[in-house]
């Protein structure tokens, strides 16, 4: 397996590290919902999710020198390293936060960690001391995609990776208006728990198959994320809070407005062949183990996460919202991409 460092004039492409290429299945399709499961390789770091460490004893919480808007201390007394994703939502404490960025932290560390608010209108010093547990749901795609963004922009300016406090929030209430919800502290839970029935019917028909490790997702036949965890177990973790996030974006996509026949497998599998094309643009030690991998061309943006050679999760978006595009494009992909595979 190539490893990162193998080339250090030049980034290796993202389909590089992995052992071999992702697969891609038929999708689960509700409404304008199309959820592509992936499958990876078999990963040879084990490791676990927020939602599992957390009942083994695994500890998010507030600074102990006074809390802070944009930053958690995490605590792993377990054995086994524990993978916090970007755009997964922690509850409780003084306010409910997500992650700026994927962290892996090792067995045994305690960590400060960057996080955004997504709930405006609470800050209770007298819950400063509890646990934060882990959300029935993670952020959903956009605003996934816009603090994605913002991070790699701050990073490409010499900054810390951290996302735009004032923005998040703007991304929340904007959303909250576009649903008509209404929340007493502007939390983006209240999003969702007022939507919960309607977001049911979506997630009862996007199932967790055997051995996945990630989602390709499409909304009225746009791609919009792809999500990669090497991991299935962790990343059956985090499947639930995932598809609430694919589903409350997928709320408003309106039959009148948007193709919604799913893309055909094929397709999907041209784009994914794409992104593991992409060179990452920038590459800086993450916040715990691993390296940070960010890039931005090709028609598509994110960020990966990478230990000793192993991909350990990937987030890519499409940077061209014209669905007709991008199914040419993953076309392309498809037709260009096997002479190149190694």
């Amino acid at each position: 397996m190539t490893r990162i460092h193998a080339q250090p004039s030049r980034a290796p492409r993202l389909g590089d590290l992995l052992s071999e290429p992702l697969r891609i299945g038929e999708p689960d399709v509700a409404g304008p919902l199309a959820v592509y499961p992936v499958f990876a390789p078999e990963p040879r770091l084990r490791y676990l999710a927020f939602a599992q460490a957390r009942g083994e004893g695994f500890r998010a919480g507030e600074l102990a020198g006074g809390a802070a808007i944009n930053d958690l201390m995490v605590e792993n007394p377990t054995r086994q390293a524990v993978l916090l994703f970007e755009g997964e939502e922690v509850l409780g404490a003084q306010q409910n936060r997500t992650f700026d960025v994927s962290v892996l932290v090792a067995a045994g560390a305690k960590l400060r960690v960057p996080v955004s608010c997504v709930e405006a209108g609470r800050w209770q010093h007298e819950r400063r001391h509890e646990a934060l547990e882990p959300a029935p749901q993670a952020a959903y795609p956009r605003l996934r995609r816009a603090t994605a963004r913002r991070v790699r922009e701050r990073v490409s300016e010499g900054m810390e990776a951290r996302a735009d406090q004032g923005e998040v929030w703007d991304q929340v209430a904007d959303r909250s208006r576009e649903l008509g919800t209404r929340s007493p502290t502007a939390a983006m839970a209240d999003i969702y728990a007022q939507s919960r029935d309607r977001l049911a019917r979506m997630r009862e028909a996007i199932r967790l198959h055997d051995g996945q490790a990630g989602a390709l997702v499409a909304i009225g036949g746009r791609f919009c994320v792809l999500d990669l965890v090497s991991d299935p177990e962790a990343f059956g973790a985090l499947h639930g809070p995932l598809v609430e996030g694919y589903a409350l974006d997928a709320l408003d996509a309106e039959p009148a407005d948007v193709d919604l026949d799913p893309p055909d497998a094929e397709i999907a599998r041209g784009l994914v062949l794409l992104v593991g094309d992409c060179r990452p643009a920038q590459r800086r030690p993450g916040v715990g183990l691993g390296e940070e991998l960010r890039f931005a061309a090709d028609g598509f943006e994110g960020s990966a996460l990478v230990h000793e050679g192993e991909l350990i999760c990937l987030t890519a978006f499409p940077t061209d919202g014209d669905a007709a595009a991008t199914r040419r494009q993953a076309r392309a992909g498809r037709v260009r991409r096997p002479s190149r595979r190694r």
